[in-house]
């Protein structure tokens, strides 16, 4: 193992990394120092995030001198590493702004909540603090409907505003922190390891291992010959999309803060899910908000690749059938969810109450499904008090995901298009044995040795859902809570069932159930296969 060359890479990673906390920092020294004070009566975070930033830079340093010995080669087996190492300490970083600002004053808190912005899977911790009279804190308690009794602390104290008014939960909490939490999911939607491959030169062999190994699906499609070509006009295309946004959000609700629409476009797109209100996007109660926001989880679902092709007139590209696929299974799931909430009782967070009609089942279903299906895990409604057959489609659409090679989570429906092929082609060879067919997806031949890693995808993926699931019941969680959590975390989607609901945070979990659920995050993220071969011990032997 080259860990000369490890170590200089991520040298050269940490340097970069302190710089985009320099636009967190600029947010915090803007709201301490300009912002008046009854605007902003949170805790300021200047001094979490400068602190930050000079450890970061700082290890970025250290890093370099201990890999000074490099002699600039890095072979697969390193790539493999080095992905890992990249998330597992960007994580590490980003969750200092967390712990130093006292946002949340458990280290695993910290370290939970920033894997979950890196991985976009949007679950938080971020819970207010229940006090009684005296002013004594007191343990929030939940009793589940299979009699089950969790008994947890919020992490979030109460502030009280120069008007007096109490500020509970996101509300307390700095308005930097919000943007970093938001800002983080926009990174790690497309990348962080695209963005490293787009701002350091080129690193051969090795910078090819890293773009394959985090970008998602099973065919990794170039939309340039040059590698670091690829990861630029990824992020151009990346950042336009999100300046798009910004404008459309603004434009269309002008009551709209200019702060919550940059954390709702750095959330939206990148399909996070991260908000900076309790109520999610249903805090807003605008329709063309919602609309908005529903167009660009579907955007962010997408193969960014499609737009290449748009963009360079080549529209006879985007014929495909995974794209076809993924956009009948967002019309199909829209309208069986609106259906099976037509004339059942409205379960809207910031409307009146009532009987859904059918455009509003409609509105309410898609907005549901598509948040599901594209892992962003925003709500509008307490869907948890939906009918099971709704809420058993959802889960259905955790696992199911958006196209390869988009911000999404899940399994990809680009997987499940070639799962069929290659199963009808194996069937056929049950009765034809003698003929010899070629598979093929978007005029690329699917050879033997990526089918049997679809396959084994989908294997490992089953496997790990119901290990997953397992170990949550062994650590005393309900049956159906931990069927939604590790649904959550291991398609990195972010909303979940029970006491893991829409109005609810994962607050409730173990110490050994968050590092549980941190494993999943990353492991889902990855897809499987980046983290898993780090734990055979054969990766770790000599040549």
């Amino acid at each position: 193992m080259r860990y000369a060359e490890i170590l200089r890479i991520l040298g050269n990673y940490l340097g970069y990394f302190s710089l985009l906390l320099w636009f967190p920092l600029s947010i915090a020294l803007y709201y301490e120092y300009v912002e008046l004070p009854e605007f902003h009566p949170q805790p300021h975070s200047s001094f979490a995030f400068a602190l930050s930033l000079l450890v970061c830079f700082s290890s970025g340093m250290l890093c370099r001198f201990l890999g000074r010995s490099a002699k600039g080669l890095l072979f697969r087996r390193e790539g493999l590493l080095l992905v890992a190492l990249i998330w597992i300490v960007s994580s590490v970083i980003a969750a200092l702004p967390f712990y130093f600002s006292g946002t949340l004053k458990n280290p695993l808190d910290a370290y939970f909540e920033s894997m979950s912005g890196l991985t976009t899977t949007g679950a938080t911790l971020i819970s207010a603090k229940n006090f009684d009279a005296n002013g004594t804190e007191i343990p929030l308690q939940i009793l589940s409907a299979q009699n089950s009794s969790y008994l947890y602390y919020g992490t979030i104290d109460p502030i009280t505003s120069k008007e007096g008014a109490l500020l509970t939960g996101l509300d307390a909490v700095s308005r930097a922190i919000l943007v970093w939490r938001s800002f983080l999911q926009w990174l790690g939607g497309m990348g962080i390891v695209v963005l490293f491959l787009t701002i350091l030169p080129a690193l051969g062999v090795g910078g090819k291992t890293l773009y394959q190994t985090e970008t998602t699906g099973p065919v990794k499609e170039g939309i340039s010959p040059r590698l670091k070509e690829t990861a630029s006009l990824l992020w151009k295309l990346y950042i336009s999309l999100s300046i798009l946004e910004l404008i459309l959000l603004l434009v269309t609700n002008r009551s709209l803060p200019f702060l919550d629409a940059i954390c709702i476009t750095f959330s939206n797109l990148s399909t996070g899910g991260f908000s900076i209100h309790e109520n999610s996007i249903a805090y807003y109660n605008n329709m063309y908000t919602e609309w908005i926001v529903i167009l660009f989880m579907i955007l962010g679902s997408i193969n960014f690749a499609l737009y290449f092709y748009v963009i360079r007139m080549q529209f006879y590209r985007i014929y495909r059938t995974d794209f076809f696929l993924f956009l009948t299974l967002i019309l199909i799931g829209s309208l069986c969810t609106g259906f099976f909430l037509w004339g059942k009782a409205s379960q809207e967070i910031a409307q009146n109450q009532g009987i859904y009609s059918l455009g509003s089942a409609l509105r309410s279903g898609a907005f549901q499904w598509i948040s599901a299906q594209s892992s962003t895990g925003y709500f509008t409604a307490n869907y948890d008090l939906w009918p099971l057959s709704a809420q058993s489609l959802f889960l259905i659409a955790m696992f199911l995901g958006g196209m390869a090679g988009s911000t999404s989570g899940g399994m990809k429906t680009t997987r499940y298009y070639l799962l069929y092929k290659i199963a009808c082609n194996r069937l056929e060879g049950l009765f034809r044995p003698e003929t010899v067919r070629k598979i093929y997806f978007s005029k690329t031949e699917i050879t033997p040795t990526v089918s049997i890693m679809i396959l084994l995808f989908f294997c490992v993926g089953l496997f790990s859902s119901v290990v997953g699931a397992s170990l949550y019941i062994m650590q005393g969680i309900d049956i159906d809570t931990s069927l939604g959590l590790i649904s959550c975390f291991i398609n990195n989607v972010g909303i979940a069932f029970r006491e893991a609901g829409p109005l609810r945070s994962m607050t409730f979990l173990s110490p050994a159930a968050k590092l549980l659920s941190i494993f999943w995050m990353l492991v889902g993220r990855l897809e499987y296969f980046a983290i898993f071969v780090l734990l055979l011990p054969g990766f770790w032997k000599r040549k």
